[in-house]
């Protein structure tokens, strides 16, 4: 049987490299995103074979449509997020806090009780993978309030992991380092200039691309991984080491 997953943020970035890399494993792939164009572009590249949804995971109602629309999801990958407004840096206010919580923290905690509720009601042992980030442990004196959104998500996972376990439910995090996607120019205008110095301090030496995240995504799905739940598995080819 085939099986069905569902991939928020799907139309750029990792989410974007997660939905073809499943989609070339023989999967049936739905993807969730606000802007409809780069939905369109996923699916093009994949002549139409995989499936779309406008949907802003930061609105309860627009999750609820969703999972109740689709039927038998195996696992839920939720990529989607935000790192600021664009703003300045340097400037938090309330409007920035609201819209980084509700997309990243809430908006995930979100998807992930309802397909539960979803996957108890269907006797479905269902698996989900959330994407957190190396900031969520070391923080970010750039992007804090981003970097709090992103260890709420780490804490729920183990939580729910916890929690859901005994209903064959896992739930694990793949926290990225330095990868190279269109938003590490929105964090870092001038992104190309730091490049080297990064590659200096990565003991493998270079920067990560989605692919690398996606095939760690592919583990956490596969038959390798069913003892395995509740991690935060960091992603950063050692970057984190040349920072202690």
């Amino acid at each position: 049987m085939t099986k069905k997953v569902l991939i928020t943020g799907g139309g750029t970035g990792i989410g974007k490299a997660i939905a073809k890399a499943f989609y070339e494993k023989g999967y049936e792939v739905y993807i969730l995103g606000r802007r409809k164009e780069k939905l369109e572009e996923v699916c093009n590249d994949t002549n139409n074979s995989i499936n779309y949804f406008i949907c802003d995971i930061s609105n309860n109602n627009d999750i609820k449509q969703i999972i109740n629309e689709l039927n038998n999801i195996d696992t839920l990958i939720n990529c989607a997020g935000i790192i600021s407004s664009g703003e300045e840096k340097e400037k938090y206010d309330y409007f920035e806090l609201n819209n980084i919580i509700d997309t990243n923290l809430k908006g995930t905690i979100s998807m992930c009780l309802q397909i539960i509720d979803k996957w108890k009601e269907n006797n479905i042992k269902g698996n989900i993978i959330n994407i957190g980030s190396i900031v969520a442990n070391n923080g970010s004196k750039y992007f804090p309030i981003y970097s709090a959104s992103k260890a709420g998500i780490i804490a729920f996972s183990k939580s729910i992991a916890s929690r859901y376990g005994e209903l064959g439910i896992r739930c694990n995090v793949i926290s990225p380092g330095v990868i190279k996607t269109p938003m590490s120019y929105i964090e870092t205008p001038d992104f190309d200039n730091y490049i080297e110095d990064i590659e200096n301090n990565t003991p493998l030496g270079r920067l990560g691309n989605p692919d690398d995240i996606a095939k760690v995504a592919l583990f956490l799905d596969s038959e390798n991984s069913l003892f395995i739940t509740g991690q935060d598995i960091i992603v950063d080819g050692g970057y984190t080491l040349s920072q202690e």
